[in-house]
């Protein structure tokens, strides 16, 4: 390796100094750099990791407005069970079935958004379901031995309670894929580069 000639006013001794320390930092053994290149990298890594898994919680407004929705979709299951037995002529037409689909597609989205919380976005299915439930199992005071929300036809009461879990169960699903990528993608970044060997 060619060394830089010592300019006119340098003495020799000054313009062979840094050229001594870059002979001796190629000397170093690569296990030795490779070691504390990766201690720096792990302890970045450990504080991206950790920003990634802290959960960002939303303000007092974002927690009032998550219990709004948690209780509009219990009304939208009070709604969805009362107009149940709606018919169209002879034919039934269970309509109500959907608005609980839309509410479990939804609302879980919107109270995730707002807190960045996983718990959040469980509270308004949690609300539906019970509510919804409640009521199928509710019996008439008037007549003991039939249920307050379809006396026939219980496929309807099927019908809004398997596509409302179901749409439930998909939402919270992705929910719960899109902050694990999140995670990795934080993960991927932070983490050291491979040194081919």
């Amino acid at each position: 390796m060619m060394r830089p000639e010592p300019g006119a006013g340098e003495p020799a001794d000054a313009a062979q100094v840094p050229a001594r320390q870059a002979d001796a930092a190629q000397e170093e053994p690569a296990g030795r750099a490779d070691r504390s290149f990766g201690k720096s990298d792990e302890t970045g890594a450990r504080t991206a990791v950790g920003s990634a898994r802290r959960e960002p919680v939303g303000g007092v407004a974002d927690w009032l407005l998550v219990a709004f929705i948690t209780l509009l979709c219990a009304w939208t299951a009070l709604v969805g069970v009362a107009y149940l037995p709606w018919y169209v002529g002879p034919v039934p037409l269970p309509v109500s079935a959907l608005l609980g689909v839309g509410a479990m597609i939804l609302a879980p989205r919107a109270c995730y958004r707002l807190t960045g919380s996983f718990v959040a976005a469980l509270l308004p299915v949690a609300s539906w379901f019970v509510v919804t439930v409640w009521l199928v199992l509710l019996r008439n005071p008037m007549m003991t031995s039939q249920a307050v929300s379809v006396i026939r036809g219980q496929w309807r009461v099927m019908l809004l309670l398997g596509f409302g879990s179901l749409a439930a169960a998909a939402t919270l699903t992705l929910l719960w894929a899109e902050r694990a990528r999140a995670r990795y993608v934080a993960e991927g970044v932070a983490a050291p580069p491979a040194v081919d060997e």
